[in-house]
């Protein structure tokens, strides 16, 4: 078990708002989520999942 964990910044595209999200390594291919900034949600699809805005419900950017 890894104990890697790294801070993703986020900032909406749209309304511009930004935020820090915390993440640690559970496996070599598996990530958990362990704090995301208010206002922000996570967005699922079939194939992956990435952070968006709540309220403009856009994919944030790197």
């Amino acid at each position: 078990m890894s104990n890697s964990t790294w801070t993703e910044f986020l900032r909406c595209p749209r309304c511009q708002r930004t935020g820090h999200a915390q993440l640690s390594e559970v496996t070599p291919f598996r990530n958990r989520i362990d704090l995301i900034p208010e206002g922000f949600e996570i967005r699922r699809d079939e194939r992956s999942s990435d952070f968006q805005r709540a309220t403009c419900r856009v994919p944030v950017l790197p």
